[in-house]
């Protein structure tokens, strides 16, 4: 419980920094993610080099060849963020459909449990949509994708909250029954 509850006031404020900072936090994000791409590969590929003799050939031209993508795509990330601004709204809406289908596998649970809490369906089906909907975006301008998913990521982080709470409330009721 304690972990959902972590990852739900993490995504809360995930989604409240999106909506506080929205236009000068994208391109910061975007930079994070080359690091994200760069820092592994590097890594990587100087343990590759210093291991170099006791690996077999074909495993490590392919390392080789990955880390080498991972490392332009983390410099072209790093250098040109505003051109990857877009994917990365696309990617945070596939992050938000991915939490709201973790929200309904959760909530579903609870209810084949103990048949409480139907009301909770609400939030993940409503945040489901609408991370379809951005996927399609409509809105057309970034920053208004951008603010729609952060309000979605603090309704989202909340929801996670209340339903850690009803299902440990549940639990708690029912070993008290046995």
């Amino acid at each position: 419980m304690v972990n959902n509850v972590i990852r739900g006031l993490f995504v809360a404020v995930v989604g409240i920094v999106l909506i506080a900072f929205n236009e000068s936090v994208m391109p910061l994000l975007v930079r994070l993610l080359g690091l994200v791409f760069l820092m592994p590969a590097l890594i990587s590929s100087l343990n590759l080099y210093m291991t170099r003799k006791g690996a077999s050939f074909f495993p490590m031209i392919m390392m080789s060849v990955i880390n080498g993508g991972s490392v332009i795509l983390g410099i072209l990330l790093i250098l040109f963020p505003v051109a990857f601004l877009e994917f990365f709204v696309i990617l945070l809406a596939l992050l938000l459909l991915g939490f709201s289908l973790l929200q309904i596998y959760s909530v579903a649970s609870l209810y084949r449990a103990s048949r409480h809490g139907a009301g909770l369906f609400v939030v993940p089906v409503l945040l489901l949509i609408f991370s379809i909907v951005v996927l399609f975006n409509p809105f057309g301008l970034i920053s208004t994708a951008t603010m729609m998913i952060g309000i979605s990521l603090v309704v989202s982080g909340c929801s996670d909250v209340v339903i850690s709470v009803v299902a440990k409330r549940n639990v708690s009721t029912d070993l008290r029954r046995m």
